[in-house]
């Protein structure tokens, strides 16, 4: 999820960001990239996914491999958005902090526009439960250039799965970015591009990691909460937004087992008590608004003072992506 998420605007930048970093060059850990090009199972692919993503990763225009996240997360929940970018984005535009459109095209691809000039295909080409390979072809159209960008992405997603002896589970991932531009300019679009793609996938990939646990944490302590948001998901197809139901149920009947399983270490509670299916408080999710028909009314780019947002983070889904989610930072 996250990195299909990132999909979506990793090309957006600003004309004067662009302009004040045209003289950086381009460079990054050779190392780094032949790590990343072993971690592809070209040899597990369709010949057809093979031919196109090895197009992209063997001179890509940039590579870069951004920092290991590391949350507080069911796994289950992790692999459903993953697979699922359009619940997460669904979430966002309810919350009325982005203009980003994601249309499911088929069970493994779908489309999306950042509503800033950034428009892609992603299709996930490769997924085992601790590899997920997406490659996004797409276009900038935007005040950067004078005609349109094409470009071609394949983003690698690695994640790793640990629990504590206490029974949390904790989720890492790492993502492994490859651009290339279909362009003349190419070489130039790469030095103007690099460093401002770089800090925006950064920011962007941890945001996003840090959100998706906080969904996770909503799930384990506000099941009910979290059914009626799944039921104002009006973008998402209704087999997914059930699938989506059916995920949260679980991840809140594991924490109910797992919190039992340490109470039955230091008392003799019966093992044979029936399971509750939501005991949590009635109330709506953190995450959102109280009142849904002030969704509209919401501005496009809120005022929130550094106290808001200190004081909101300690009692909701804390921090999330900005409205213009691929907005570029230096």
């Amino acid at each position: 999820m996250t990195g299909a998420v990132l999909v979506i605007g990793l090309l957006q930048v600003s004309a004067v960001n662009a302009q004040q970093s045209d003289a950086e060059l381009v460079s990054f850990s050779r190392e780094e990239k032949q790590d990343a090009l072993r971690q592809i199972p070209f040899a597990q692919m369709r010949p057809q996914d093979q031919n196109r993503v090895s197009e992209v990763v063997k001179d890509p225009s940039i590579f870069r491999r951004l920092p290991v996240q590391v949350i507080d997360c069911d796994p289950e929940i992790y692999a459903f958005l993953v697979s699922y970018p359009e619940v997460v984005v669904n979430i966002w535009e309810l919350m009325g902090i982005t203009n980003v459109h994601v249309q499911r095209l088929s069970p493994t691809s779908f489309h999306a526009n950042d509503g800033a000039g950034t428009v892609s295909n992603v299709d996930i080409v490769y997924a085992d439960g601790e590899t997920n390979i997406f490659f996004a072809e797409g276009y900038y159209e935007g005040p950067l250039a004078p005609t349109k960008i094409l470009a071609n992405c394949v983003l690698v997603l690695q994640s790793g799965y640990t629990k504590a002896t206490e029974g949390q589970s904790f989720v890492s991932n790492r993502l492994d970015v490859f651009v290339k531009f279909e362009s003349r300019g190419a070489d130039f679009l790469a030095r103007t591009l690099h460093p401002l793609i770089g800090k925006t996938a950064d920011y962007n990939f941890a945001e996003t990691s840090s959100f998706i646990g906080k969904i996770s944490q909503n799930a384990e302590d506000n099941v009910i909460g979290m059914h009626n948001l799944v039921s104002r998901l009006q973008k998402v197809d209704p087999t997914i937004r059930k699938q989506f139901g059916d995920v949260v149920t679980r991840v809140y009947q594991r924490k109910v087992v797992a919190e039992r399983g340490i109470q039955q270490q230091f008392t003799k509670t019966p093992d044979e008590e029936p399971l509750p299916l939501a005991a949590a408080p009635v109330q709506e999710p953190a995450l959102l608004p109280q009142q849904p028909e002030q969704l509209a009314m919401r501005p496009l780019e809120p005022v929130v003072t550094q106290d808001a947002m200190e004081d909101a983070s300690s009692n909701s889904l804390g921090l999330v992506p900005r409205k213009r989610f691929a907005e570029l930072r230096r």
